[in-house]
């Protein structure tokens, strides 16, 4: 992973603009780690692609993470503050290959691979979870036989097709983080899925937004390029802005 500089975080913010959720994330990762050839990338399984948009979270803004969430029994407005190791193994890195995995149980042998991006983008427009997920599970099964012959999908019991989705959800941890919350009003509790994907554009986005009024308030007052001002440290450029004050 490299480092990346404000002039590289701004473009990836600009091509952006106006890209589906799992586009951006392409493009982030793209730039983020040019050591990794793209079609590696977008074949990533879902938990390896999101460990390293974590550790791209961690390089840009912190460990410190501060999270939202609404209580679904009583309506109160929640803030907590995570850190980044709280949701990942810094010492386990996965394999950039997409591995394949055997189940065999009640007389059916499978094999299967984790999903990944490819197959989010499949079926995003799929209506329903329900759907979504045969869908995704459809793609994923790389071979079903029962009693040594071929049978399709839907011909599977829900016991088979529930220890499928366990194996998966085992083999790619970082793919579903779920935190426990509790309400401090009512008491109620839930779970909440973390998912960095939309949690990081939102930064990225705010990050942008104010560098570019940043950008706009050194430019007019000392006459400097867009260039010259994002090349300055943070700490330069925020000690330019207080004098201005």
């Amino acid at each position: 992973m490299k480092a990346l500089t404000a002039e590289e975080l701004l473009y990836v913010w600009e091509q952006g603009l106006n890209q589906p959720l799992l586009q951006r994330v392409f493009i982030l990762l793209v730039t983020a780690f040019p050591e990794i050839q793209s079609d590696s990338l977008v074949n990533l399984s879902i938990g390896q692609r999101d460990k390293r948009l974590m550790q791209l979270r961690e390089s840009l803004f912190g460990q410190q993470l501060l999270n939202t969430a609404v209580c679904p029994n009583c309506g109160q407005r929640m803030e907590w503050e995570s850190r980044i190791a709280d949701f990942i193994d810094q010492a386990t890195e996965n394999s950039l290959t997409v591995n394949k995995f055997d189940l065999n149980a009640d007389g059916y042998s499978l094999q299967f691979r984790l999903p990944n991006s490819l197959d989010l983008a499949a079926v995003v427009n799929s209506g329903n979870n329900e759907i979504a997920q045969q869908k995704l599970l459809s793609r994923c099964l790389l071979k079903i036989e029962h009693d040594g012959k071929n049978c399709e999908h839907g011909q599977l019991p829900a016991s088979i097709i529930q220890q499928v989705v366990d194996q998966i959800e085992m083999l790619d941890p970082h793919a579903d983080i779920s935190i426990k919350l509790n309400c401090s009003e009512c008491a109620h509790n839930w779970d909440v899925l973390f998912d960095i994907d939309s949690f990081l554009w939102t930064e990225i986005n705010d990050w942008a937004e104010k560098m570019l009024q940043t950008v706009h308030k050194l430019a007019a007052a000392y006459g400097w390029s867009e260039n010259d001002i994002l090349k300055l440290t943070p700490v330069r450029r925020q000690l330019y802005i207080g004098m201005l004050s």
